[in-house]
C-alpha cells in the first residue's frame, strides 16, 4: 500500500482513503472472526499518509462466486458483513 499511495501522489491522482481487503473472516457456520492475515496495516498507512481510513472488508467466498456469475455482491447478499462494510465505505465516501 505504501508503494500505491506514492505512486498516486506522484501522478497527481487523488487518494480518498484506504481500504483494508481481506481483514478477517467471518465462519458462516458459527459467526466467529478470525483473522488469517495480519490486521491494522491498512489503518496503520493512513495514518502514516494522512488519508481517511475508510474500513476493513472482511473475506467473504461468496464474492468471487458472485462476480464470476455477474450478479453484484451486494445485491446478491445484502445482509453479509462484507455488504454492510462497503455499505458503511460508500457512505464514508459520498460524504
Amino acid at each position: 500500500m505504501n508503494k500505491a499511495v506514492t505512486f498516486a501522489r506522484q501522478l497527481g491522482v487523488p487518494v480518498i482513503g484506504i481500504i483494508e481487503n481481506m481483514s478477517g473472516f467471518i465462519c458462516p457456520k458459527c459467526g466467529t472472526e478470525v483473522n488469517i492475515f495480519k490486521i491494522g496495516g491498512g489503518q496503520k498507512i493512513a495514518e502514516k499518509f494522512a488519508v481517511p481510513f475508510l474500513g476493513r472488508i472482511p473475506i467473504d467466498p461468496e464474492i468471487c462466486s458472485y462476480s464470476d456469475n455477474g450478479i453484484p455482491f451486494i445485491t446478491g447478499r445484502p445482509n453479509s458483513a462484507a455488504t454492510k462494510t462497503f455499505m458503511e465505505i460508500v457512505k464514508k465516501i459520498e460524504t
